[in-house]
């Protein structure tokens, strides 16, 4: 035992020294500029926000003969991965045919909408343009029904419409007579399901079959309404919901609440924001998704995940109809399912707070008890054959995405996000599609469930701009899904991009080089420009960011969060007045307290805190940059907004040794959480002041780091010149990385942008709200990120650097013919230190192609064709040009 016992000794002492040895002896030197190398040195400066140097590695990687086996990680980080192909960049409410062949998404005025049917390839076709909102395609792919009115506000007088999809050949099923709404299409392909009704009787509503060339056989017998229609695909089980509320609504037509949809699954995009504020960016038009195929997302399903969800009252009740035997069953409950074998249902009930997920067979029988517990869950869904039930689960403070074998014997947690992982759908037995983010930025994400890897499914294919996502609806195959988003990052318009993702195609090499191509050269130029444009102040801005202290925001912090909430309900919004006062004027500013008495103050008087940095050259002109101060009532809102408020501190300190030329005006709002009252209150008093205000900065929930390594935030704007100098702001003078979006909805920005138009801009984590404790009393100060803070200051300041020494956008720009050529007008540039003025003018490809230089506001080109556009800046004595551009168009 000794002998053997020593001589293991021996040999773990010689298999050591040989390993130091190995250690201590050079191996094959791998050459600079490996592959290897390569993409981690792009990886490390993409996430340092170093995009130039990044797409450089990257376009070396694509390049190099690994290329093939770096495609994949390539492809990601740049965007997407899987061929995706715009159908329109203005639609609404989109669906896919089973096969992937065909889809539709809806158009035109939401008063009088039409429903666009589109053949889906490389370059989609719209093949014809149906005057309704009420289609459903069959489950082979092959045919589309669709509700076609013959007299407008009568949905007695509707028939359904069955078109062939390769011949265009339509036919009449069902003619006028019974009300109709919601269709569906029965597995046989011939048969159309639909909810009816005698007009005579307005307290039911019924599912019906219709055949062409034979009468509708009503399939339901119990009383009330019927909406939210669910159908297997092998014909056995119906599902629908029963409802007090007639679908028919008051008079309205088939092209009117379309689908009927009880819930709206995974489908739905904005969802009500958890807790309340701000309201979330409506998907144009039609607020419910089209009706679910069986399978794909439940019906009746509450709060798009992001809300509570269930709460009090009666439950929802569901019929389940054995088509068969013609039988009907009940179940009360919420979010119900039902797999798409049509032979096992799931839906959650509630008892007291306890939550229970329940499966049974849909025929009947025993009820399973999978999960229960006083965790909330919501969004159940089956997987095709019924073994699984995918859902989402609150452990702590975000969702996750949780699977239960439907027997109860097996739990297994998905995800592991910071951020809320909600609304699973299965695409296949093996994979799932599951949303990340809060209700205003979901993102789509593809998991392998055998692997637990996950695949981010669209992107923006921009390097800087947020591409909100609204809807997802996958094809019955689960090898496309079809979104709705806002490609090009402008949430404000109504208009909202359609793509369809083939999950069965991934991109190329080449395409991904050309991608690469295409970020470094829009990089580049936005940097070359920034870099060019800060350089008569570059000195000031660095003197005044080098001001800026991580344990004086830190103060600002704690301190506004030890007053607990600031809502202007509660006593902490008076002790955050007195503080702001106080520390505005440790600065060195006389600030001014608004009082005001809001009816939402509940008797309480509110204010704002506003402090002036007096312009010295021309006072009269204002930036305003601000934050809000309060929060929701129910906690101390350490992100939304102590965050913003601290940084404005911040801000307003390390300017205050350094006047600019034009006036900046620092001021904290009360009461945006409560309707953005202190900002229209504000916008009020500078309107009775007649006070010339030129350009605005809001930030607004900043603080929030935790979701990747590194420091980054998103430009809210509505103006795109101020856009570009926060970015340059940001990649010259601090850490910070910043995204964009179009958008000043909902936030104290609205209220700019209402009084002096499009001169907006601003940080805020919208479109990426990733913080899961947004409006929750978990917002707490041991969330945030102190130094991102600091260096969303330091963009502030830097920006009104450069706003506040610069000339502001010019106005009344006209251009009219004159003789031999284009007469270009404008008004003087207000700013007293203008020297001269930029005219460029060009195609709508090349809007800047030419440039010339005039002393006055006036200029004379020489003659152009009518879609020429023009556009005037002013520069100052400082060589600094305006921050954005004044445009018109020859007509």
């Amino acid at each position: 035992m000794l002998h053997r016992f020593s001589a293991l000794v021996v040999g773990l002492v010689l298999a050591i020294g040989v390993l130091i040895a190995q250690s201590q002896t050079p191996g094959p030197m791998r050459p600079a500029g490996t592959t290897v190398e390569q993409w981690d040195r792009a990886v490390d400066a993409w996430e340092a926000g170093e995009y130039p140097a990044a797409l450089e590695a990257l376009r070396a990687v694509m390049k190099s003969p690994d290329a093939a086996a770096y495609l994949e990680r390539v492809a990601l980080l740049t965007g997407e991965l899987f061929v995706t192909t715009e159908i329109t960049t203005d639609g609404r409410n989109p669906r896919i045919s089973a096969n992937g062949q065909f889809a539709t998404y809806e158009a035109g005025p939401t008063a009088t909408p039409v429903t666009r049917l589109v053949r889906v390839g490389p370059t989609p076709q719209v093949v014809a343009e149906l005057p309704t909102t009420t289609v459903a395609f069959d489950r082979a792919g092959r045919r589309v029904a669709w509700l076609r009115a013959q007299q407008p506000g009568d949905p007695a007088a509707t028939e359904i419409v069955v078109r062939d999809l390769a011949s265009g050949a339509e036919r009449v099923v069902l003619s006028a007579g019974l009300q109709k709404t919601a269709l569906a299409w029965a597995a046989d392909d011939e048969s159309v399901f639909f909810v009816g009704a005698e007009a005579a009787d307005p307290a039911r509503s019924d599912v019906y079959r219709v055949k062409e060339g034979s009468a509708p056989v009503r399939l339901t017998d119990l009383p009330g309404h019927k909406t939210g229609l669910q159908v297997d695909t092998t014909g056995t089980t119906l599902v629908y919901q029963s409802s007090a509320q007639s679908p028919f609504g008051r008079g309205g037509g088939p092209g009117r609440g379309g689908a009927g949809a009880a819930g709206r699954g995974a489908g739905a995009a904005a969802g009500a924001a958890r807790g309340g504020g701000a309201a979330a960016p409506p998907a144009a038009g039609r607020a419910g998704a089209p009706p679910p195929q069986a399978g794909q997302a439940p019906a009746g399903r509450a709060g798009g995940g992001g809300g509570r969800g269930g709460g009090g009252g009666t439950p929802p009740t569901f019929g389940i109809v054995n088509l068969a035997a013609g039988t009907t069953r009940t179940v009360s409950g919420t979010a119900l399912t039902m797999s798409a074998d049509g032979r096992r249902l799931a839906w959650l009930s509630r008892e007291g707070d306890v939550t229970t997920l329940n499966a049974s067979p849909a025929s009947g029988g025993a009820v399973t008890a999978v999960r229960s517990g006083r965790e909330r869950m919501e969004a159940p869904v089956l997987s095709p054959d019924g073994s699984q039930i995918a859902y989402q689960l609150m452990t702590h403070t975000d969702w996750e995405i949780y699977l239960s074998a439907a027997d109860g014997s097996e739990h297994r947690r998905l995800t592991r996000d910071i951020q809320h992982d909600v609304l699973p759908r299965f695409l296949t037995t093996g994979t799932l599609l599951g949303l990340m983010g809060e209700p205003r930025h979901r993102r789509s994400q593809v998991y392998d469930l055998a692997t637990g890897t996950r695949t981010r499914l669209f992107s923006n294919n921009t390097v800087r701009t947020i591409s909100p996502e609204y809807t997802w609806t996958p094809s019955a195959d689960g090898q496309r899904v079809i979104i709705q988003a806002d490609r090009d990052g402008d949430t404000v318009s109504t208009e909202r991009g359609v793509s369809i993702v083939d999950l069965t195609r991934r991109v190329s090499a080449a395409d991904v080089l050309a991608r690469i191509d295409r970020q470094l050269a829009t990089e580049n130029d936005l940097r070359q420009r920034m870099v060019r444009a800060f350089k008569p102040v570059d000195a000031l801005a660095r003197e005044v960011v080098g001001r800026a202290r991580i344990n004086r925001v830190f103060g600002y912090e704690k301190a506004l969060f030890d007053f607990d909430s600031k809502n202007v309900s509660q006593p902490g919004n008076a002790k955050a007045i007195e503080y702001l006062e106080h520390t505005y004027r440790s600065f060195g500013y006389t600030p001014e307290v608004q009082w005001f008495q809001p009816q939402q103050a509940q008797g309480r008087r509110t204010a704002n805190v506003v402090a002036t940095l007096r312009g010295t050259e021309d006072p009269h002109l204002i930036y305003v940059v601000s934050s809000h101060f309060d929060s929701v009532a129910v906690g101390p809102g350490a992100d939304d907004d102590t965050s913003g408020t601290a940084a404005l501190l911040e801000a307003a300190r390390i300017l205050a040794a350094s006047p600019l030329p034009t006036t900046v005006v620092f001021a904290s709002f009360t009461g945006e959480e409560s309707g953005l009252l202190g900002s229209r209150e504000f916008v009020r008093r500078a309107a009775e002041g007649k006070w010339q205000v030129i350009g605005a900065l809001n930030n607004d929930m900043i603080g929030w780091g935790a979701e990747g390594s590194r420091m980054d935030n998103t430009i809210r704007y509505s103006n795109p010149g101020i856009r570009d100098i926060q970015h340059g702001a940001a990649f010259q003078y601090t850490d910070l990385v910043l995204f964009d979006a179009k958008y000043y909805r909902g936030t104290d920005a609205a209220a700019f942008y209402e009084a002096w138009g499009d001169i907006v801009g601003g940080i805020g984590s919208y479109p990426v709200l990733a913080n899961p404790n947004y409006h929750q009393p978990t917002d707490f100060l041991e969330t945030m990120n102190h130094r991102q803070i600091m260096e969303t200051a330091k963009v502030t300041a830097s920006t009104l650097v450069y706003l506040a020494s610069s000339p502001s956008r010019l106005k009344d720009l006209k251009a009219g013919a004159a003789a031999g050529g284009v007469e270009v007008t404008w008004a003087a540039s207000p700013e007293s230190s203008v020297r001269s003025y930029v005219v460029a003018y060009g195609p709508a490809s090349d809007p800047l192609r030419t440039r010339t230089t005039v002393s006055g506001p006036r200029a004379t080109l020489p003659a152009l064709p009518a879609g020429t556009h023009i556009a005037v800046k002013a520069v100052n004595s400082r060589g600094l040009e305006g921050w954005d551009w004044a445009r018109t168009v020859i007509q």
